[in-house]
């Protein structure tokens, strides 16, 4: 998976490196760091632009919102601009993903608690014990997920003291192992010597025709079971305290695979004996004259996070035009909240004498104003601004007002345009009447919006309040209640 991911690594860095004089449109030349990639990016796009398909797909589908939201400026120019740039960002995700992906792979090969194919490190006597999950291979025979249980460094006297608490409630369950209860020994038992966390030694006494010294069954035990008992010698310095556990215990018969686990088990705690002051824990290499192998199971999440990377990769693609979409979405709203003022504009402007041609360059003027004194832009202007270059370039009055209810699209202002044409048509007998009538009902139509905003807005902070509520209810309640 490495060489696959560094060979991906390779191919990006070659392209950046083919396509590093790929000259930039000034609008992708913000930041050097992004400008390799950018470029890159408008290589990709040169090639896209060559495959019908994938033109239509990925640069002509968002013309339509490029063209409402830059009126004026070239569309074509434009989707390419932001085709760049989402190849762009792409490329940057996925190069980042790839090496993050790499050295998530590389710091966690290192992390192996197996060592020369048999060694486990012991941990400093201010350590807790830790357990390795290790495979291992006893003959013709694995088993998976084997815990081996590595033991820390011995206490000094004076730590040992400090951890008497505790000890004899867990004795019995540790003694039990896989068994569910005393009266029911089934299994071989669990006579540990010690207990993680505790540094009390443990001496076992149990009915040596039944029970070995280790805990495991002997044979020939009655299958009726025989009543009998474990007897615990638990010695710290000059403290001792004997321990009697009752039990019945009943007859095992061993698989196969259960007396090779047998074997290496015994093996490891042979392996173990002798050897708590040592730093290193070496595994047996045999159990009973059997060959043990041992190998530790590592797992490889490079894939998980390359399918990661790819995802956000492709996220980042596409987001732009989401963008877009949510970019219409305002300027169609901000349409329809300019629409009353442009209306009464109009009105104010054809009843004080002005022509409807006079009136709207009027009020471009006004715009321009205001934006050379810093002011916010507003997409209807921009659009009565190219209607009024169509008008002084040659274009029809009429056809200039059609144009401009075309790139709005919105049908409060196809309605305006069509109270302009019957205005231009048939005189002004009427109009100023019927643009009166319009403004008026846009106000009111603005209001009723406003208050349909204030209605959704009091409902989504419905929930807040109630929580807010329970809150208050609980700290006056529970209060209340706890002082009876």
């Amino acid at each position: 998976m490495k060489i696959i991911l560094l060979l991906i690594l390779a191919a990006l860095i070659a392209l950046v490196v083919i396509t590093r004089n790929e000259e930039l449109p000034f609008e992708c030349s913000s930041s050097k760091i992004l400008i390799p990639f950018f470029r890159t990016g408008m290589w990709l796009t040169g090639k896209i632009s060559g495959k019908d398909r994938l033109r239509n797909l990925l640069i002509l589908k968002n013309s339509e919102k490029i063209y409402l939201l830059h009126p004026g400026k070239d569309v074509t120019r434009e989707g390419y601009i932001h085709c760049v740039k989402k190849c762009g960002y792409c490329l940057i995700a996925l190069t980042v993903g790839i090496m993050m992906v790499l050295i998530i792979s590389i710091k966690g090969t290192g992390r192996s608690l197996l060592e020369d194919g048999g060694v486990l490190k012991r941990r400093e006597f201010e350590e807790s014990d830790y357990e390795a999950k290790l495979n291992v291979t006893v003959g013709d025979e694995t088993f998976e997920d084997e815990e081996i249980t590595v033991f820390r460094r011995d206490y000094s006297p004076e730590e040992i003291r400090e951890m008497m608490p505790g000890f004899k409630e867990k004795l019995e369950s540790k003694l039990l192992g896989k068994n569910e209860s005393l009266s029911n020994i089934c299994t071989d038992l669990n006579p540990v010597a010690e207990i993680n966390g505790y540094p009390f030694k443990v001496e076992w006494s149990f009915d040596r025709g039944l029970i070995d010294y280790k805990g495991n069954l002997n044979e020939g035990i009655p299958d009726d079971g025989v009543i009998t008992s474990a007897e615990a010698k638990i010695t710290y310095l000059d403290h001792t305290e004997i321990y009697e556990f009752p039990m019945k215990v009943y007859p095992k018969k061993y698989s196969h695979r259960e007396e090779m686990h047998m074997k290496m088990l015994k093996a490891l705690e042979k392996a173990d004996e002798g050897s708590s002051t040592d730093k290193d824990y070496i595994l047996p290499k045999k159990a009973d004259g059997i060959k043990v192998i041992w190998n530790e199971e590592k797992t490889d999440r490079t894939v998980f996070f390359m399918l990661f990377a790819v995802a956000v990769s492709v996220v980042i693609f596409w987001a732009p035009d989401n963008d877009l979409n949510r970019k219409v979405k305002i300027r169609d709203e901000q349409l329809m909240s300019d629409y009353p003022e442009i209306v009464n504009k109009l009105a104010l402007y054809v009843g004080a004498g002005m022509t409807i041609r006079n009136a709207w360059k009027k009020m471009t003027d006004e715009y321009r104003q205001g934006i050379n004194d810093g002011g916010e832009k507003r997409y209807v202007y921009e659009e009565m601004l190219l209607t009024v270059y169509e008008m002084e370039s040659g274009s029809g009055e009429l056809a200039a007002y059609r144009n401009f209810a075309k790139r709005c699209r919105l049908q409060k202002y196809i309605k305006l345009v069509s109270l302009l044409e019957q205005n231009i048509k048939l005189g002004a007998k009427g109009f100023l009447d019927a643009i009166r009538h319009e403004a008026t009902d846009a106000l009111e139509e603005q209001k009723a919006a406003a208050r349909k905003k204030g209605e959704e807005a009091g409902t989504k902070l419905l929930l807040p309040m109630i929580l807010m509520l329970l809150i208050v209810m609980v700290v006056i309640i529970v209060p209340a209640f706890m002082t009876l």
